[in-house]
């Protein structure tokens, strides 16, 4: 790879000292900047998944929009570059901007889930869905996400100015990479738990204003382009050598594919909360960050190889690193014991994900600092960090959906890293360099070391250790295993006869005692169904409770399940305790987002019953949001019933009360139940029996369940509004993981047992 060719315009009324100072101050913004961006990042893709459901398919569609709209103002950058005079007052410019598109996206989302509603209601089409999510996310993310493309391009024109061979420009990216890590780690842990979604975006507004305000005071000191220097500039220029655009659209393919098999990785070694996702991703981007620091040094040892060196060193840790992963679940029953609390428990966590990640991360991290300073001293610096940046961000689109609905699916996560260090390595002997032999080792290294890695133990690697810190005893023998982006890892285990499913190392169900519990989620609502017409099963695990829908003569049952391969392991596994439900020509299988099914279905249902995993996994809380029951209520049946699985192990009495309270907000009649955990049903229409029973096992109903949720709000100092769980407060979300440190169900379900009113079930008349 050739050196840039020096810069020839030098400005009159600036000082190399002078820009570096420059420079220095804007790395404090920039760096502000990434974190506001990351946080804004992650509400946009809540808002989005709330109204187009959290499917894969409805992720990549607002992850296409996003990143379409980065890689659209990197080339507008590149466009218009040359008739930017100051450059710092438009960087100034566009962060108010940014501001100013988030301030006002809340009310924008809110009517983009309306249309969404309109539009697609009735729609069996996932093309059709795919290109109205598509279409409705850039319509809201467009703007604000070009405006954020176009800025790298500016404030490497500053910085490329004040010399260093491309330093200043890898500093400033290594300090917006940075701050999307505190970002990250703000949004996860701080900002979105206490201020909610709206909140939180707006008060990143206010900062991405105050950044603008402070690049344009900036711009004040900053040198004012003449007409000669706008015309050097605009004039043509010899394009970035072929090596350069090479290792942009490798860096941003393999970056990205990288991450899409860390997280699903790390979902199964780390856990799938809330907080881990943003905890992950905060580890990537300070690897990244460093790696952006260290880039200098490489570039001094390797010169002109240095960019073909970034590359082959990837894929050379990367390889390297793959013997760890099936040792990872090891560290928390290690350090379980000396670790009682939960921000302990998510040190560890950290810890896990930086032994995993950190040194490919690192060295990943290097590769596009290096292109960018390989344009640093052009003339056209600002247009060619557009195009290397525009190239980058639609390589990253392709990575990440080639990772997730090719690479991982296909040939798993284990292959899937060795293919990524493979082509890391052959990008590397396609990049220029003079240093050829060392560069071919290097890559040689890596393909020996990725066929040599032995299969990785998927029995432990799949453990659950992560949950509880503790190994679990149900685990036994791992007979199947799938992996896709839609569930992650899918895992059947068999031990003493009683054969487990399993998702990301967490329990799901099995053919032993917890059948019985599974079939009360369809016998409790039926027992309240005033006909039996049409009924929606969320969630579909061993298939228990969809057989037991199945046992009352609906004339059509709806099943809404994510993951292909939960219902692939229920077919193929737990076909004698679900009776090969699936089979049955009145259920319908809907690889769906059971709220997303809700919104775009026409019908009625007489019945809904939600069956999902522990409310601590990410996202399952939309499914017991006030926003939830409301579209729950639209489509039901004016007399129908809807019931909703009430998690008791691992919780509190005040996300107890919360989840009941939030559905009260919606419907008129509720009663809970407590059959091994809790059961919650409620209707429009006051509950009645279709026969006599004694109710032993019903706990409250309608008032004396307000007044349980009145006491517990008393207790807490709180309001009833308070506790309600909604779209936009995320507190029962954030809450629930916190509490997998505490009890479990038996001390909570005898409290609520002496809760109950002796004559609650007084009120339960038969029909």
């Amino acid at each position: 790879m050739r050196r840039s060719e020096p810069c020839a315009v030098v400005h009159k009324n600036a000082s190399l000292p002078h820009l570096a100072h420059l420079t220095r101050i804007l790395c404090v913004l920039y760096f502000a900047s990434g974190a506001v961006g990351l946080v804004d990042e992650v509400v946009f893709f809540k808002y989005l998944s709330l109204a187009f459901g959290a499917t894969a398919h409805a992720s990549s569609a607002v992850l296409v929009a996003f990143m379409a709209g980065l890689a659209l103002g990197a080339m507008a950058a590149a466009r218009f570059d040359a008739r930017v005079a100051r450059p710092l007052l438009a960087y100034g410019v566009l962060e108010i901007a940014v501001g100013i598109a988030c301030a006002v996206s809340p009310w924008l989302f809110a009517a983009v889930a309306r249309l969404y509603a309109s539009t697609a209601t009735g729609s069996s089409s996932l093309v059709t869905l795919e290109l109205v999510r598509g279409g409705l996310a850039a319509s809201v993310v467009l703007l604000p996400t070009m405006a954020m493309g176009a800025t790298l391009p500016l404030v490497a024109r500053v910085a490329g100015a004040a010399g260093g061979e491309g330093r200043h420009v890898a500093f400033l990216y290594a300090a917006n990479t940075a701050g999307g890590a505190v970002g990250s780690l703000l949004a996860t842990y701080a900002i979105l738990p206490a201020l909610g979604l709206s909140a939180s975006i707006r008060a990143g507004a206010v900062v991405s204003v105050l950044v603008g305000l402070g690049a344009i005071v900036l711009s004040g000191g900053a040198p004012v382009e003449t007409r000669s220097e706008v015309a050097a500039v605009a004039a043509p220029r010899t394009p970035a050598p072929p090596g350069v655009m090479l290792a942009a659209g490798a860096s941003g393919v393999l970056v990205f594919a990288s991450e899409v098999v860390f997280v699903h990785l790390l979902a199964l070694v780390d856990g799938t909360s809330v907080y881990v996702f943003g905890l992950v991703l905060a580890v990537f981007l300070v690897a990244l960050a460093a790696g952006a620091s260290a880039s200098r040094g490489l570039s001094r040892r390797a010169g002109e190889s240095a960019l073909a060196a970034s590359l082959a060193l990837s894929g050379l840790v990367l390889a390297a690193s793959m013997p760890v992963w099936d040792r990872l679940p090891d560290v928390f029953v290690a350090l379980g014991p000396y670790v009682p609390d939960w921000w302990e428990h998510e040190v560890v966590r950290g810890l896990v994900a930086a032994l995993a990640i950190g040194l490919p991360a690192v060295c990943m991290g290097m590769t596009f600092p290096l292109v960018l300073a390989a344009v640093a001293n052009r003339d056209d610096r600002g247009a060619q960090t557009g195009r290397v940046t525009a190239v980058n961000t639609a390589a990253s689109i392709a990575g990440s959906l080639v990772a997730g609905f090719v690479l991982v699916p296909r040939l798993g996560s284990q292959r899937a890293c060795g293919v990524i260090a493979i082509v890391y390595v052959a990008a590397a002997l396609l990049v220029r360099a003079p240093a050829r032999r060392w560069i071919a080792g290097m890559a040689v290294a890596a393909a020996v070391l990725v066929v040599a890695v032995p299969r990785w133990d998927l029995a432990r690697l799949s453990s659950g250790t992560n949950v509880y810190f503790e190994r679990q005893p149900e685990q036994g023998q791992v007979v199947w295993i799938n992996e896709d982006v839609h569930g992650g890892v899918v895992t059947v285990t068999r031990a003493n006869g009683i054969t487990t499913l399993w998702t990301n190392g967490k329990y799901q169900g099995d053919t032993g005692w917890q059948m019985t519990p599974q079939r009360s989620f369809a016998d409790v609502p039926a027992m309240f169904t005033p006909r039996f017409g049409r009924a929606l099963v969320v969630g579909m695990g061993t298939g228990v409770t969809l057989q037991q829908t199945a046992t009352y003569p609906f004339e059509q049952i709806d099943l809404a399940e994510l993951s292909p391969g939960i219902v692939e392991a229920a077919r193929r596994f737990f076909g004698d305790v679900n009776g090969h439900v699936l089979d049955d020509p009145r259920v319908r299988v809907r690889l769906e987002d059971g709220r997303n099914l809700l919104v775009v279905e026409r019908e009625p249902y007489d019945m809904i019953t939600v069956e999902l995993t522990s409310i601590w996994f990410a996202g399952a809380a939309n499914l017991y949001n006030r926003e939830f029951y409301e579209v729950a209520s639209r489509k039901l049946a004016h007399d129908g019933v809807l019931s909703q699985w009430i998690q008791l192990h691992h919780t509190t009495l005040r996300e107890i009360a919360s989840q009941m309270a939030t559905a009260r907000a919606v419907f008129e009649h509720a009663a809970f139940f407590l059959r091994g955990q809790g059961v919650l049903v409620v209707s429009h229409e006051p509950l009645r029996p279709r026969a006599h029973t004694d109710f032993a096992d019903l706990v409250f109903a309608d008032d004396s369940m307000d007044a349980f949720v009145d006491d517990v709000c008393r207790q807490l100092g709180v309001s009833r509004e308070g506790i309600l769980s909604t779209d936009d407060d995320l507190r029962l979300e954030y809450a629930t993981p916190r509490n997998n440190v505490s009890a479990g169900s038996e001390s909570l379900a005898r409290v609520l047992l002496e809760r109950r009113p002796p004559e609650v079930a007084a009120g339960m008349r038969p029909r």
